[in-house]
């Protein structure tokens, strides 16, 4: 799987970088390193790769990120960010329906094919990127929301009132992630060609699934 990624070039100056300048550097990293990730394994990945790839250099990952696990984190986080403002808007604001997340998380994962898996393997394995710590933080943070606006949904008489927003937000993270692990054999086994048409037509379909079998009937 090959991820693929060019950098803005920019001629190197000495010294700190200028704010805009800076933003390029830290997103080339970032996006690098997601590439990089994606092709290997966590540990096969080394700094002075992730920093070629950018057109940068390791200082500058030392600069922002401290070290190649601090940068893997940064750019868990950053991925998601789409995400979480959004269930953050329909905590204040709860939808009607699931479509919007259902697309806004099909559209982050199919922009980086194979970052599911990334993210799956690093949390599964031990010695990996995501420390306790990081996970309770970063994925309780993303947890949260969520829960509360399967909640709002509910009370707003959405959502069938008998669902546990808990164990539906885990079918949730089960009906998103797993069309991804499949994603590799699809074509061999089931004759489907896994392109942007595809994903489009499987977010629509999840929510259908999801809204059929959970929401209130009239």
């Amino acid at each position: 799987m090959n991820a693929q990624f060019k950098p803005e070039t920019a001629k190197k100056k000495r010294g700190r970088p200028t704010t805009k300048s800076a933003r390029n550097v830290r997103e080339n990293l970032i996006a690098a390193a997601r590439a990089c990730f994606i092709e290997k394994n966590y540990q096969q990945v080394t700094t002075r790769e992730i920093a070629a790839r950018a057109n940068s250099t390791m200082a500058m990952i030392h600069y922002y990120f401290g070290n190649k696990e601090g940068l893997f984190q940064a750019m868990f986080v950053e991925t998601f960010e789409p995400l979480r403002q959004m269930t953050k808007q329909g905590v204040e604001n709860p939808p009607e329906s699931f479509a919007e997340f259902f697309k806004q998380y099909y559209a982050i994962m199919t922009e980086h094919p194979g970052f599911v898996v990334v993210i799956l393997k690093c949390m599964l394995f031990e010695n990996g990127p995501l420390e306790e710590s990081f996970i309770h933080q970063h994925l309780r943070e993303k947890a949260e929301p969520m829960e509360k606006l399967l909640t709002k949904m509910q009370e707003k008489g959405v959502i069938n009132p008998d669902m546990d927003p808990k164990m539906l937000h885990i079918s949730i993270i089960s009906l998103m992630n797993m069309p991804f692990l499949m994603e590799p054999n699809m074509e061999a086994t089931m004759n489907i060609t896994p392109d942007k048409d595809f994903w489009d037509k499987m977010a629509e379909h999840q929510c259908m699934l999801l809204e059929q079998g959970c929401l209130k009937k009239a």
